[in-house]
This record gives C-alpha cells, structure tokens and sequence, in this order.
C-alpha cells in the first residue's frame, strides 16, 4: 500500500506523484475533515483508490467553482461509482482539497474545462 506519511512531514498521510509528476499531498488534519462528511475516506481499499486515480486518472476537469486554481480527476470505482480527487494545484506541492465516490462526472454536462480524457 502506497499511503504514506512523507519523509518530509509527518503530517502527510498520502504523500505521491501525479500522473504529470507533481507532488500531491493529504494531511492528517484534511482527512480527518473531509471523512466526517465522507466517511469512504476512512476505507483503506478506497484510499488506495484514490491514490490510483492521481496517479492515473482516466478524467481530468476544471473545477466548476473555482477553474483556475482546482482540477478535479476521476477514475471508475465500480460498474455505478467514480473516485473523485479535487486537488489544490495552485501551490507546490498540490493538496487535495476533497475526495469521495460519487455516481457521475458533474462537469462533463458542460464541456468547459476538460483537461485531460484517458
């Protein structure tokens, strides 16, 4: 398993590289956050699935309230579900912001912002 804490900051619970080779991090304080309003964050199985999904993700977006500053990648979870990762990428490292299993892509109604198609 690939969730980590980084050597560089033990505040780091998943600690990898994107599929273009950016550093993205989650830290302990955001996931406990997030996973009180989306309790799959706290499932090691899904954890590594998110994990996959930055690191190969099969859809990235534009984020529809904030497109300069978030991209939002997506990665089949199951026959109904995506993993869905917001990440932060206007810092270095990037920060994911949010992540959970959702059933759609909700910006590709729109085809503003399409990024990148696997």
């Amino acid at each position: 398993m690939r969730i980590m804490r980084s050597q560089h900051n033990v505040h780091n619970v998943i600690d990898v590289l994107n599929y273009a080779g950016n550093r993205v991090i989650l830290t302990k304080k955001k996931l406990e956050q997030k996973a009180l309003q989306h309790p799959e964050l706290r499932n090691k199985s899904f954890l590594k699935n998110l994990i996959r999904t930055i690191e190969n993700p099969e859809e990235i977006w534009q984020d529809q309230q904030d497109p300069k500053t978030k991209q939002c990648y997506y990665r089949k979870y199951s026959t109904r579900s995506y993993v869905k990762v917001v990440l932060w990428t206007h810092s270095k490292p990037h920060r994911i912001v949010s992540a959970f299993e959702t059933n759609k892509i909700k910006e590709r109604p729109t085809h503003n912002g399409y990024i990148k198609y696997h």
